[in-house]
């Protein structure tokens, strides 16, 4: 086995998240946009703001992304009044569909608008396309659930500059976003909640630890980002009679079959099982079942899957340096924070002492689940809408992801069918999978 390929795979990723490599990237990227205009070429405008998103997001330093938000707020005033092609900007645009959303309150009346939330930048744009926008804003609440820190994206910064409504909630993926999302554009209001905080803990029947059969979990997609490798590498020095089982699906070319290559170039490639697109009840009883689970990502949004472990009563091991919403519920009840170096002992120790967390514990005592984050995001859209003059008579429904946003109670659901009709016959959109 050449050791080439394992220094390559290694020496690659260290460079992509060097901060001194991604300022430095982003300095020479800034340097290629082209000097615009107000009457320059729409195209060619939106193009440089997208470009410009991507340049926020990889340099970490304030007064970089300063200067870079400012051309984003600059030239996306030069597009107003400009019709855009929302089909051309923004992945997968399909008009009247927005699968991962709910209606979490009944519109009531002119001074008691109804609650609508919708995950992931692509879903809300499809708002674009809805008949009687400025009717759908005055009647609607909007919270977005967003997909990745930081938040700069073509679909945020347009999107808000577009839509009617005077306010946008939005929850976050890291709790830096409080402070991104406002500079992005005044309308959104950040909420102290994570996509991760939706997760219903009575799906979830802990396994007594000594019943547990699984060492290691990774629950993640099979994207390059998640950082498989970095197990690999680490199961090279681990115990040979761990049970380490590996859960997700296909992102683009990295397969199941790209995964198993990339093990055996670790060596490792009969050291794990791997589960690919299962059903979701094989993913919540294999958390249930592990001693601990991981996720080895350097930077990603929320990441619901530590959550999901969490409330399985399984502690996880997640790097001190991840820049992911979700580290912030680890403490010494719930997981570990690992180190780069020297990685397999941190994950035999951590092993070896899993019993001693109680993850789920932690969750409820703090009412992290769904349940608990109801009560909060009411509390706050209550309070915000009485400041404002407005009505709250009727409070919202709690919903949960699994693995998107769904009621939680059928009767529930049931009351506000009537209300997931008008929108799909007045606005022209099917919100949900109704």
């Amino acid at each position: 086995m050449s050791i080439a390929p394992r220094m390559w795979i290694k020496a690659s990723d260290r460079f992509r998240h060097n901060s001194k490599v991604r300022h430095a990237t982003a300095k020479v990227l800034l340097a290629t946009v082209p000097r615009l205009s107000p009457e320059s070429d729409q195209l060619e405008v939106v193009q440089s703001v997208a470009t410009l998103c991507r340049i926020a997001r990889l340099s970490q330093r304030k007064s970089f992304t300063s200067e870079v938000e400012g051309r984003i707020r600059e030239r996306v005033l030069w597009l107003r009044g400009r019709p855009i092609d929302w089909s051309a900007i923004t992945g997968d645009f399909r008009p009247g569909r927005i699968e991962k959303g709910v209606v979490l309150k009944p519109y009531i009346g002119p001074r008691e608008k109804g609650v609508v939330l919708i995950s992931f930048e692509y879903q809300w744009a499809r708002l674009m396309s809805v008949a009687n926008l400025d009717e759908f804003a005055r009647r609607y609440t909007l919270i977005t659930a967003p997909t990745w820190s930081p938040p700069h994206a073509l679909e945020n910064v347009l999107f808000a500059d577009r839509y009617p409504g005077d306010r946008i909630y939005t929850l976050l993926s890291n709790a830096v976003d409080t402070e991104t999302f406002p500079r992005l554009s005044p309308k959104f209001r950040p909420l102290p909640l994570y996509a991760s905080n939706w997760v219903n803990a009575d799906l979830y029947t802990p396994v007594p630890f000594e019943k547990k059969d699984i060492d290691i979990l990774m629950v993640a997609n099979f994207g390059e980002y998640k950082r498989h490798f970095v197990l690999f590498d680490a199961l090279r020095e681990l115990p040979r009679d761990f049970r380490v089982v590996l859960i997700g699906q296909p992102v683009g070319i990295r397969t199941a079959a790209r995964l198993r290559d990339e093990a055996r170039t670790f060596g490792v490639a009969n050291r794990f099982e791997l589960l690919e697109s299962v059903p979701d009840k094989t993913v919540v009883d294999s958390l249930c079942r592990a001693k601990v689970s991981v996720i080895l990502s350097k930077q990603e949004g929320s990441c619901v899957a530590v959550m999901e472990s969490l409330i399985a009563n399984t502690p996880v091991g997640m790097f001190e340096d991840a820049i992911v919403g979700s580290k912030i519920f680890i403490d010494e009840n719930s997981g570990r924070l690992l180190r780069s170096s020297n990685l397999a002992a941190q994950l035999g120790e951590f092993v070896e002492q899993a019993n001693r967390y109680s993850p789920r514990n932690r969750v409820l005592e703090q009412q992290l689940d769904s349940d608990g984050s109801t009560r909060r995001l009411n509390s706050a859209l209550r309070d915000q809408a009485v400041a404002e003059g407005e009505e709250w008579t009727r409070d919202i429904v709690a919903h949960h992801w699994r693995p998107d946003p769904a009621i939680l109670c059928p009767e529930d659901l049931e009351r506000l069918r009537p209300e997931y009709v008008h929108i799909r016959e007045t606005y022209g959109v099917a919100i949900g999978k109704t």
